[in-house]
């Protein structure tokens, strides 16, 4: 049974609507709606699939066989992992030091994205390298930069163990003396294929180290961010990287058999939980619908285990998402949160239920008087209240972030409200914005996600270039809080 990347055509917002109950594997946040009218949603289908959406009516564009992709990825990984892997102690001393130096050369190869222009020679050297980072190369390099920026940098395990027993890391990065402060927070790879996550955020966190321990300005091709901006960022600020939020999941997807032709397999999305108690078989959670926000509405999720967007059996069912939890509440100075996933090119903003309106506070995701009337693109019955000083802070951070992204090599994204064609709840990025509405006394955090490049998982010579990019909007999200930070930490 074959498996392919497609583009469903739909002639209407309501047919593409009904694709939802077919229960395919969608790409919903980047879906189009072309001049014609026509809505173009991204999916990855088997045979069966595709057949079944063309006998309800739909066009089906085949862009990519995924089995294909699926085995040239594997390769990249698998020669990574053998090259990187930690030796055992059974083996020489030789292989040990090799073992041992092995997150050093890939932190070598993250920290050089200025030259984009990469020959076929250089690309494959770098395949040679590694390629993606597998979940246990994520930890060590993290470990590997906290042991190397001592003074700046440190790894501070996450309370919450994985379903296969994991325990993750997040990078805590300041400097300087300064004790009030401004957090951001960037997660990476919440969902198991989308791999690039994890090394945008390994790649960021290189860069800036380097560049702050060096004294020199940081490059990503065509945008460069001086010394003394690196060093407001780092002396003002408090980083917090959790490169790699699901890595049961991404294990699982990078050892899959390639050429199986399973959406279960290399094309993974969700994480690794058993879901023994409520089906048998039916395993994963999509971590990315089981946060607190308007969880129990439907909205854009699943209750059924076998579905790929599965919300849990509660909201915080998932540790992976505990964790998540546990960041914001833990340090309570996190004002800014940037979740990076594939694909789409966008850069969203919240709200992710419905379109977005700063004229009536009552319509508001806390008011059970809309439970079932929010999350419809395009009528007029809800909208979720956005006051106007936030819309505006949200979309001027996210076109900063694009400017910077597009001065890397012309590359522009789309900023979009979350909501897009196809409304979803339980995310994230809109979590993170809920807090302070459901607690006055937490503070606002303004919650983005990056959807980045065109695939979920790209070619890597593509993909480091793609790191640049991300790299840079996130550098300059942190230089327009830093620049607008006081000395008792507002912004």
């Amino acid at each position: 049974m074959g498996l392919y990347a497609v583009t469903i055509v739909a002639d209407t917002l309501e047919a593409a609507s009904a694709l939802r109950g077919m229960g395919l594997d969608l790409h919903e946040r980047a879906a189009r709606r072309r001049d014609t009218g026509e809505i173009t949603v991204p999916a990855v289908l088997s045979d069966e699939a595709i057949q079944r959406v063309r006998a309800a009516g739909y066009r089906v564009d085949v862009e990519e066989d995924l089995e294909q992709v699926a085995a040239a990825r594997s390769v990249e990984v698998a020669i990574g992992a053998n090259r990187f892997a930690p030796a055992s102690r059974e083996v020489g001393a030789s292989r040990e030091a090799a073992g041992e130096a092995a997150p050093r050369r890939i932190l070598e190869r993250l920290m050089d994205l200025s030259d984009l222009e990469d020959t076929r020679a250089r690309a494959a050297e770098r395949t040679v390298l590694g390629g993606y980072l597998t979940a246990d190369e994520v930890e060590s390099s993290l470990q590997t930069l906290a042991a190397a920026h001592p003074n700046v940098a440190s790894v501070v395990p996450l309370r919450e163990k994985t379903w296969e027993g994991r325990t993750s890391h997040v990078l805590r990065v300041r400097a300087g003396s300064q004790a009030s402060r401004v957090g951001v927070l960037i997660t990476g790879s919440m969902h198991a294929r989308e791999w690039g996550g994890s090394d945008i955020c390994v790649a960021f966190a290189t860069n800036l180290l380097k560049s702050y321990a060096s004294g020199a300005p940081l490059r990503y091709g065509d945008k460069t961010f001086s010394a003394a901006q690196v060093k407001a960022i780092l002396e003002r600020l408090e980083l917090f990287i959790f490169a790699d939020v699901n890595p049961d999941g991404k294990a699982y997807s990078q050892s899959a058999d390639p050429t199986s032709g399973q959406t279960q397999g290399f094309w993974w999305r969700k994480n690794r939980n058993p879901n023994a108690d409520v089906s048998a078989g039916a395993t994963g959670v999509d971590i990315n619908r089981n946060f607190d926000f308007l969880w129990s509405s439907g909205i854009g999720t699943s209750s059924d285990p076998e579905s790929f967007t599965y919300k849990g059996q509660q909201a915080f069912s998932e540790p992976e998402c505990r964790n998540v939890r546990d960041l914001l509440d833990g340090y309570p100075d996190i004002r800014y949160y940037v979740d990076v996933h594939s694909f789409g090119e966008l850069i969203l903003f919240s709200w992710g239920d419905d379109e977005n309106q700063a004229t009536d506070p009552n319509q508001n995701f806390l008011n059970p008087a809309f439970d079932r009337v929010r999350g419809v693109v395009g009528d007029g019955a809800y909208k979720e209240f956005m006051p106007a000083e936030d819309q505006g802070a949200l979309v001027g951070l996210a076109q900063s972030m694009n400017a910077a992204l597009c001065a890397v090599r012309g590359k522009r994204y789309t900023v979009q409200q979350a909501v897009g064609l196809y409304p979803t709840s339980a995310t994230s990025d809109d979590y993170a914005f809920n807090r302070h509405r459901v607690n006055d006394e937490l503070r606002k955090v303004y919650g983005f996600t990056i959807e980045f490049g065109q695939q979920f998982v790209p070619p890597y010579a593509e993909m480091r270039k793609i790191m640049a990019d991300v790299a840079a909007a996130l550098t300059e999200l942190c230089r327009r809080v830093s620049e607008c930070c006081t000395d008792s930490g507002n912004a």
